[in-house]
């Protein structure tokens, strides 16, 4: 039975980790503009022209927790 209980958190938290994912996707795409930024994609390559702007409380510009970013559009990722 705890083994079921375990498996069961197991899926919840990757489910939640999926969702933030995309709630991330969602507000990227609420803000183009950060598509210039330079950040480094999931594929491993370099996309933008901009330095991102340095920000007292650090926030990820321009890709998601798991490297996302707008322009992949063409190219998902699995979140």
């Amino acid at each position: 039975m705890a083994g079921r209980v375990s498996d069961l958190f197991g899926r919840v938290r990757a489910a939640l980790r999926r969702l933030d994912e995309l709630e991330q996707r969602r507000a990227l795409l609420d803000r183009p503009w950060e598509e210039e930024f330079l950040h480094w994609a999931a594929d491993g390559s370099l996309h933008g022209s901009r330095l991102p702007p340095v920000a007292k409380h650090r926030r990820g510009h321009s890709t998601t927790t798991g490297g996302w970013c707008p322009c992949a559009r063409s190219h998902p990722v699995r979140p």
